[in-house]
């Protein structure tokens, strides 16, 4: 039986300042270390449009704004289409004046364009009633310092493996999940190399569209990806 890899969560370096990997060089170095597709998650913060890019975004309508901020995923897109690797749009969410962030899984780009910016929600209830009914919202990092502990209701599940978070913060994560029956996820959070193809998951599904995600998200039929460094 096969078996496909997939990273959801990644950040690109043509939208977040953090990140020292562009999109296209994302897309290779994961093709290369085994993997058939990615998520970009870029950020979707308030310093986003105030201190990484301001002056891109100076004057633009939303539309171009949005298109400014899926600008990673386009050119991820774009190169993962030579390479015949699975590319899908993915958000990673922080409302402003709010410490927690929600990894989006389920869109395609063009919902970006339809909804305010998600930054400026007043809370995860608004976020909801925006998002499409099968769509999946993850809480990353739960554990990580800053975060509130919250009752993941609402939420489709948690990310129990991030490969910049602690092992332990990671393992209290998975043990809030058991204990809420909560679906747990795993990403890489890549800002840089060091960080490539920590997490993921596998299936035995081949995931082309956000559909295919969502579907082999929701039926469980999959396993976490967790490398450590020791």
């Amino acid at each position: 039986m096969a078996f496909y890899k997939y990273e959801l969560h990644a950040h690109t370096k043509e939208c977040d300042r953090g990140a020292k990997l562009s999109a296209a060089a994302l897309v290779r170095l994961y093709k290369d270390a085994g993997y058939d597709g990615i998520v970009i998650t870029d950020h979707y913060i308030e310093r986003f449009y105030t201190r990484w890019f301001p002056e891109d975004v100076k004057g633009l309508t939303h539309a171009q704004q949005v298109e400014r901020w899926l600008r990673g995923f386009y050119v991820a897109k774009n190169e993962g289409e030579k390479l015949g690797f699975t590319v899908l749009p993915g958000a990673e969410v922080r409302f402003d004046g709010h410490p927690n962030d929600y990894l989006l899984y389920g869109l395609h780009e063009d919902f970006f364009y339809t909804v305010p910016r998600l930054n400026t929600l007043s809370g995860l209830n608004e976020l909801l009633a925006l998002l499409p009914s099968d769509a999946c919202v993850v809480q990353a990092h739960p554990f990580r310092n800053g975060m509130e502990v919250t009752d993941p209701k609402g939420l489709f599940g948690l990310e129990v493996f991030n490969g910049g978070t602690e092992r332990f913060r990671n393992e209290m994560a998975r043990q809030f999940a058991l204990h809420y029956e909560t679906p747990m996820t795993s990403g890489s959070d890549i800002h840089g190399i060091n960080r490539l193809a920590k997490g993921g998951i596998e299936t035995d599904t081949r995931i082309k569209s956000p559909e295919d995600l969502i579907r082999v998200l929701r039926s469980g039929a999959y396993q976490l990806i967790e490398n450590y460094d020791e």
